[in-house]
């Protein structure tokens, strides 16, 4: 029993940190390619647990989502996939550098389960955010209400539309 709740706490802890670092990919992008510091996350839903100018987490698991204010332009194709491929980019870095850690565990006999379901868990979350985000897919009721796979989607079609004469 007391495993389980181990599992669950460290897995909402992981989720909650990876969808930050996962927006926050989309922000820096936002920032470094459309050169604007006017951007904002919000994450979960429900009763707030942290609010700052530019970040608010609420209590509950569910999306995020990274807004652009002001400057952000539909028709900048190359800018729009850069930012929007950033987001999962973040997860693929996060599961990938947990690959060495889970070589460790696997060939060191005196690995704590704490240690232990940190590193799987971390693994499979951000395995699973990179997966899910990159389906294109509309959202119904949700903040963001297209996938960042199906805005990579839309922008690449976008590159495609532009450069046709």
């Amino acid at each position: 029993m007391l495993n389980t709740l181990m599992i669950v706490v460290i897995s909402y802890f992981v989720y909650q940190v990876s969808q930050i670092l996962h927006e926050m990919g989309h922000a820096i992008a936002y920032r470094v390619v459309y050169k604007s510091k006017k951007w904002r996350i919000e994450t979960g839903r429900g009763k707030e647990i942290f609010k700052s100018k530019r970040i608010k987490i609420c209590l509950s698991l569910a999306d995020g989502v990274c807004y652009f204010d002001d400057d952000y332009e539909d028709w900048y194709y190359k800018k729009n996939l850069i930012v929007f491929l950033a987001g999962p980019f973040v997860n693929i870095i996060l599961f990938i550098c947990m690959i060495p850690f889970i070589y460790d565990i696997n060939h060191s006999a005196d690995v704590g389960s704490f240690y232990r379901n940190i590193v799987f868990i971390t693994f499979y979350i951000n395995l699973w955010k990179a997966f899910f985000s990159l389906l294109p897919k509309e959202y119904e009721g949700a903040r963001a209400k297209q996938s960042d796979g199906l805005q990579c989607l839309n922008a690449i079609k976008g590159m495609k539309k532009t450069t046709k004469i």
